[in-house]
């Protein structure tokens, strides 16, 4: 492999999005802050002001005199505080004190937090110290000047302060855009509470408006950089299309596996946590949208010697000998590994590299040369079929080496774009020679003499052939594309452990670091997305909520941090239309969607465009776009989003399989027909039928009332099922797992668990080898044949308890026709297919559904769907002992379609959400019918879901309950009637017994400066583990909220003591406390007066 081929480009990247996206426009609203160094500040503060002649501004105009120069400069001992650490300074004089030297230490918000009057000093210029508490801080800005005598002197200090760290344990709304000053309390008003500052980007206006930030795009141009530049994208596949056996294209630049890139992430993640560091970003945002190649598309990226040597490495640890490597890949040839064969120095060619076998060219050669072996029995029943004459093998040749010529010939006429003669001759040469050549690919068992080709029309409609007849494949039976699935199991292995690396680097400059990556695609066999994987290696991510994974985020690292994007499109001064209004209704239902599938924040995607901006630039007001949302950010912001996520999501002991394994397969299998030019052909979950599959079963379950987790491979091996969490796991169409997986599942069944599989499950091992039959048919009672005849129908054969399906004409689709059963017993079927077959297994039950279900997330959104998979499978449930814990009925008794339900334990407590459930994406819908893509609106016709209904919601006892959003007392009860709007939730609290009143008390009298004690005491104990979420409000005097000592409060027991720093200006006269119980909506308030 060349040396310009390993992954040693030089970095040289030239577009930076900040110097577009971050431009400080207009003057700042707290530049005067900025400047009061040399200006003296003291009116522009508000509130009760030092004695001293003020100007019309009401700011202190000093003395002609001189007055204001007594003060030469103040020190500090450093820039920036940590919170809580004690300020020390000193005051220098140019002349002595005429009289009191007094010092005020003033914030952003133009808060005078406290002042401290000096000694007088009897000698006369010496300079005299200093120091403030700074647990009194609320802002990062802050500043101190010194008046001398009532003057206030021209020259002070400013410092910066770092906040305390703090758990994200409350709702954030993050903008994506970058306001300049003047914007902020707007942006406040619409429930935004944080923003975007880019790595090396001017963030000032952040740190003057004390918002919460995160850090965007670190290292974009390691991570994303094929996705941010299209053009070295696009040109690299233009390069390949046309050299398609060149592995050295195949090689990521950079690859990050290169020492250099290593060196170049920690040089600047180094660099950019140091700048930001003392602020405490919410997070670091490692790359945006990023992926081995452009996100999730296709690729056979890396094939640098770096990469090469690791994936020696990696087949080490998993194979330990190449004869066992070459045992699984069926390659006799494979004697030496491929770090050996690199690092000796001396010159090799692709072909004896291991990691040439693990193209996606190659393994669906694999997967043709199954089908064609099984149809045709070999290449000579093909060349009999095809009329083609390709060189026949002996008797005794395996099935693999015997396709030499066929593979051959294809492979040299991939890189022909158009299959002309004109081409094909340009391309390879004379015939006599492409005939020579391609005859020389046999193997030992064969003579090797020239293919039979006449004229390059016959090659055309030769290859033509081959993938006409790959394209028609729908079954895995002989595959073995093992090399290919190691190899990507590899990459996404080695991308997320630079990721790892690059959190690492991080965390150890700022040990509070949350690192993120955003533009999280959806679970596929390229990008990294193996979210086993992703979820060890980032603190919070951004998903798109695609091919559900959110729900498997949630699932496997329920301490990840999930934020989602949001954004609505409106043409500045374009008069809101009624279906504009209906979109602005839709808006927000995403992020309740969010709040309650484990979300902790909202990024607003404004974009720094006109039709997305939350703030109009000209008129200063908040746009249509911020109106959509504004009501429901400021919603969570007053602790309703605090009180979901300190609470826990329970599921109903239902395990869904996560089988990456199964969806690099799929993949194959739902591309055989892209498979010439699989490139550009696939990078999209709406073709993918495992999505579909894997979507489906999820809406399957919640429209039944229940919840559910997915459980990774690697769990399954780890005895997590063993744990007594579950009672029932669910197998999506799980192909390829490994012989544990398949020992767990097993063990999971006798000791008492109910198993269940639609088809296509377990017949292949991790790799990807087809093992002709099912490692767990005989847990199922099912065997495997040919020749079975499916019917017109599907229709109930028994009957049981918890079915009752005997003569019934069941809505189903046929799974898999060769499928029969041994001890289970089908309870319906098609002709000679049985379908929903049961079998007892020692302690438990399995279910082989053999029925496809990936239209069901399609269906259920039809006005009047036919399928029967509802039914069947509450019947299912039951057999675990598995029945909603609430039921949301219509006005005729019956289970509302479409609605979710979602529990969160809160010690003894319980909290339910309950809300529509729309469709948010079509993945494996394929060619489904959708609408017209409208902005943010989406694609997808959810209308059945858009109307009020008039619901029963019912329990099987009564208990107190109360309405959170509100506010009301509902009482001791098992049935509530309301009405449940399309696009926004009820939220319920239930509780074993009446939830203790909750009082608040105040001094009533506080002098301003002082530390203000809010205690909160409830009449009686809340149980163990249970928290009271309590939002706390103030009024100034004239009615006015004072935003800047609000705050969610987490109430583990009362009484529960809350300390406000109160400023030496806040408004002297009678202020309130306002307490709200968000468990129950009860509110309480204090009052107290200020004085001076």
């Amino acid at each position: 492999m060349p040396a310009s081929d390993s992954g040693d480009q030089p970095y040289s990247f030239a577009f930076r999005p900040e110097e577009n996206m971050m431009k400080h426009r207009g003057p700042t609203r707290r530049a005067f802050l900025r400047t009061a160094l040399a200006t003296p500040l003291l009116g522009a503060m508000g509130g009760r002001q030092a004695p001293g002649a003020t100007d019309a501004n009401g700011l202190a105009t000093g003395a002609a005199d001189g007055n204001n120069l007594v003060v030469s400069r103040l020190t500090l001992d450093r820039e920036v505080y940590d919170h809580g650490a004690p300020l020390t300074g000193q005051v220098h004089f140019h002349l002595p004190a005429p009289g009191p030297v007094l010092l005020r230490w003033t914030d952003s918000f133009g808060r005078v937090v406290q002042e401290i009057q000096l000694p007088s000093s009897a000698s006369g210029v010496a300079r005299q110290s200093f120091s403030f508490d700074l647990t009194r801080g609320l802002t990062f800005r802050n500043w101190i000047r010194a008046w001398i005598d009532g003057v206030e002197q021209t020259e002070g200090a400013q410092f910066m302060l770092s906040p305390p760290p703090n758990p994200w344990d409350d709702f954030h709304v993050i903008s994506w855009a970058n306001y300049p000053d003047g914007f902020y309390d707007l942006l406040r008003q619409a429930g935004v509470d944080g923003t975007i500052a880019y790595r090396d980007g001017n963030w000032d206006p952040v740190l003057d408006n004390n918002f919460n930030f995160y850090v965007e795009q670190m290292v974009w141009e390691v991570f994303s950089i094929y996705h941010k530049n299209q053009p070295l994208w696009r040109g690299l596949l233009n390069q390949i299309e046309l050299d398609r056996n060149n592995l050295d294209l195949w090689v990521r630049q950079p690859c990050v596996n290169n020492p250099k890139t290593d060196e170049y992430v920690r040089d600047h993640l180094t660099k950019y946590v140091r700048k930001h560091r003392a602020f405490r970003p919410l997070f670091y945002n490692i790359a945006d949208e990023l992926g081995q190649g452009d996100q999730i598309r296709p690729n056979d990226f890396c094939h640098s010697t770096h990469c090469t040597v690791k994936f020696a490495e990696y087949l080490r640890n998993l194979y330990g000998t190449t004869g066992a490597l070459g045992a699984e890949w069926q390659v006799a040839e494979l004697t030496r590994w491929d770090d050996e064969i690199v690092q000796n120095g001396s010159p090799w060619p692709q072909g004896d590299l291991h990691i040439h076998y693990t193209t996606t060219d190659r393994a669906f050669d694999s997967v043709a040369v199954a089908a064609l072996q099984a149809k045709y029995g070999g290449l000579a029943g093909v060349n009999q079929a095809w009329g083609v004459s390709l060189p026949a093998p002996k008797a005794g040749t395996s099935d693999r080496e015997q396709w030499g010529p066929l593979l051959a010939l294809v492979s040299e006429t991939r890189s022909v774009p158009d299959l002309t003669e004109k081409a094909l001759g340009e391309r390879l040469g004379s015939l006599e020679r492409a005939n020579q050549r391609w005859g020389t690919h046999t193997g030992w068992g064969a003579p090797e003499k020239p293919a039979g080709f006449k004229s390059w029309a016959e090659v055309a409609a030769c290859v033509n052939r081959f993938y006409h007849e790959l394209s028609e494949v729908r079954s895995t039976e002989g595959w073995n594309v093992s090399p290919w699935c190691d190899f990507r199991n590899f990459m996404d292995s080695t991308f997320a452990d630079a990721i790892g690396r690059a959190r690492a680097v991080c965390q150890a400059e700022d040990p509070h670091a949350r690192c993120s990556t955003e533009g999280g695609q959806c679970p596929f066999a390229f990008g990294w997305y193996n979210y086993e994987n992703v979820v060890k290696v980032v603190d919070v991510i951004e998903p798109y909520n695609i091919g559900n994974n959110v729900e498997v985020i949630r699932s496997l690292n329920p301490a990840v941090i999930m934020v989602s994007t949001h954004g609505f499109e409106h043409p500045p001064g374009k008069p809101l239309t009624d279906l504009d209004r209906l979109y602005q209704k839709r808006a927000p239902q995403p992020i309740w969607w969010g709040l309650f599938h484990g979300h902790r924040g909202s990024l607003i995607w404004d974009d720094n465009l006109p039709e997305y901006r939350f703030v109009d630039e000209q008129t200063r007001q908040l746009t249509p776009s911020a109106q959509a949302f504004s009501d429901l950010f400021n919603e969570l912001h007053k602790g309703i989003g605090k009180l979901v996520i300190n609470s826990r999501r329970l599921h109903d002991g239902i395990a869904m399989h996560f089988s990456q394994p199964s969806m690099q397969v799929h993949w194959l299998l739902d591309n055989v027909g892209n498979a010439r030019k699989w490139m550009s052909h696939s990078g999209e979950d709406r073709h993918s039928h495992f999505t579909g599959v894997r979507n489906s079963w999820t809406k399957l379950i919640e429209d039944l009332g229940l919840q559910y987790e997915f459980v990774g491979g690697r769990q399954i091996e780890q005895g997590k099922l063993q744990a007594g969490q579950y009672r029932v796991l669910i197998m999506p169409q799980s192909l390829a797992i490994s012989s544990r997986e398949a020992d767990q599942i097993r063990q999971f069944v006798r000791g008492g668990g109910l198993l269940i599989a639609d088809y296509r499950t377990a017949s292949m091992n991790e790799h990807g080898r087809d093992l002709a039959g099912g490692q767990l048919d005989d847990v199922f009672g099912i065997g495997r044949a040919r020749g079975r005849k499916k019917g017109q129908s599907v229709v109930g054969v028994q009957s049981s308890p918890a079915f009752g399906l005997e003569g019934k004409d069941l809505h189903l689709m046929v799974g898999d026709e060769t499928i029969g059963v041994t001890t289970g017993k089908p309870l319906a079927r098609s002709g000679e297919v049985p379908l929903v077959i049961v079998n007892d297994f020692e302690h438990g039950k399995a279910v082989f559904w053999n029925a496809e279900v990936s239209s069901y997330a399609y269906d259920r959104l039809q006005a009047a769907p036919s399928t029967s998979l509802p039914e069947l499978m509450g019947g299912l449930f039951r057999l675990a002992a598995i029945e909603p814990q609430v039921r949301v009925l219509d006005r005729s008794g019956a289970r509302l379609p479409g609605t979710e339900i979602v529990r969160f334990a809160n010690g003894a407590c319980e909290h339910v959400a309950i809300f529509r459930n729309p469709q948010f994406d079509d993945g494996g819908w394929g060619s489904l019918p959708t609408l017209p893509e409208r902005g943010w609106a989406g694609e997808i016709d959810n209308s059945l879901l858009e109307k009020e209904a008039a619901v029963t919601i019912s329990w099987s006892a009564a208990m107190p309950t109360y309405d959170v959003r509100a506010k009301r007392d509902l009482g001791e009860t098992a049935k509530v009637e309301t009405r449940l709007d399309p696009w926004s939730p009820l939220l319920l609290t239930r509780s074993p017994r009446p939830v203790p009143e909750l009082r608040i008390e105040v001094a009533e009298q506080v002098r301003a400066g002082d530390l203000l004690r809010v205690t909160l005491r409830g009449e009686a104990s809340l149980g163990e583990g249970t928290v009271r979420i309590v939002r706390l409000e103030f009024v100034a005097p004239g009615g006015r909220p004072y935003e800047w000592y609000a705050r969610n409060v987490r109430v583990e027991a009362t009484p529960h003591v809350e300390r406000f720093p109160l400023a030496r200006n806040d408004p002297e006269g009678s202020w309130l406390v306002h307490a709200h119980d968000l468990m129950t909506g009860r509110t309480a308030e204090a009052a107290f007066a200020l004085g001076g």
